[in-house]
């Protein structure tokens, strides 16, 4: 898979949460994409938030997405850590399963 497809895939989980009621349309933020051997992380904000920049429209929470370019695994990660802890705890996941 290339970026392009990792990237439509996120882009349908976030169409997915803005189906809910109240919900608030968000956007990948492409310049904060992270990019490994296994794949992509990508990062998200409201739509209003990257037109704006005004921090009231900020989504919080929003945990960024792991894609996997051999088996097309979407992973939603969680906020409690930073994303280097869950980009390694992935990586150790994809080694113990080799």
């Amino acid at each position: 898979m290339d970026k392009a497809k990792a990237q439509k895939l996120v882009e349908l989980e976030l169409a997915k949460m803005s189906d809910a009621p109240n919900s608030i349309k968000c956007a990948i933020l492409t310049d904060e994409t992270i990019e490994r051997s296994w794949g992509w992380v990508f990062f998200y904000q409201s739509v209003d938030f990257i037109r704006t920049g005004n921090f009231r429209d900020m989504v919080i929470g929003n945990a960024p997405f792991i894609v996997n370019r051999h088996t097309d695994e979407i992973i939603e990660t969680c906020t409690a850590y930073d994303i280097k802890h869950y980009i390694k705890e992935y990586e150790q996941h994809l080694q113990s399963a080799t």
